[in-house]
């Protein structure tokens, strides 16, 4: 990938919360030498990772680099970013103020966003050969209904953890899906994550009236 706006913005997105939260949660850590360490192996996973296409195709290169940074900040905490700091640095991070300004208003049930998530999808899998640390997954609708499903088969995250050797926290940067959907009047649930090891991510996503509709309560096994 390369090193340009969008490796900028999620940088100038996370950096202050993202280092906020660490020297409170690990007083311990050098926080100037940490954020020096941090943002030289962010901007190197970067340039080491193989592009996932142009952000016009694909809404996953913002995913990506927002990966690589939050990978950074784990391999350069010395092991000190485990279990519940990791949980609440995912969570910080997702819910940082520009992140929250940037979906206040959204809708993840437009027509437009529909039609974009449907394309994206077939893109996707129209070019998973070109670009092989791509996700690769299918979108559905349920029809008249503020409804949907999003099965990935493939993931770039998944696939940017193995690549930095860091597979163990997959299942935590999973979590941000479930934020960046509420902040779009979206309610998820999952049962089956590839961050866990499962054979496919099975999102279900509804709008909250959407839910209340139909009764929803979240699966115990929810991922």
């Amino acid at each position: 990938m390369k090193y340009g706006f969008t490796g900028w913005f999620i940088k100038f997105a996370f950096a202050k919360t993202a280092f906020d939260f660490v020297e409170k949660e690990i007083p311990e850590i050098d926080i100037p030498s940490y954020k020096k360490r941090v943002l030289n192996e962010y901007k190197a996973i970067v340039l080491r990772t193989p592009a996932v296409g142009r952000l016009k195709e694909n809404m996953f290169v913002m995913t990506m680099y927002a990966g690589a940074f939050l990978i950074a900040l784990y391999k350069e905490a010395g092991g000190k970013l485990i279990d519940d700091k990791l949980k609440g640095l995912v969570r910080a991070s997702a819910y940082c103020p520009l992140m929250v300004k940037a979906k206040k208003g959204k809708n993840a049930f437009t027509e437009k966003e529909i039609e974009n998530r449907t394309r994206q999808a077939k893109w996707s899998r129209d070019h998973i050969d070109e670009y092989p640390m791509n996700w690769f997954y299918y979108f559905e609708t349920v029809p008249g209904k503020e409804e949907y499903y999003i099965t990935h088969k493939q993931c770039g995250i998944c696939k940017l953890t193995k690549q930095e050797h860091c597979e163990e926290i997959t299942k935590y940067l999973c979590m941000m899906d479930y934020y960046t959907f509420e902040m779009q009047g979206a309610v998820l649930d999952r049962t089956k994550t590839l961050g866990y090891g499962d054979e496919e991510c099975n999102f279900h996503l509804m709008s909250k009236q959407r839910a209340d509709e139909i009764g929803f309560k979240r699966s115990p096994d929810a991922k």
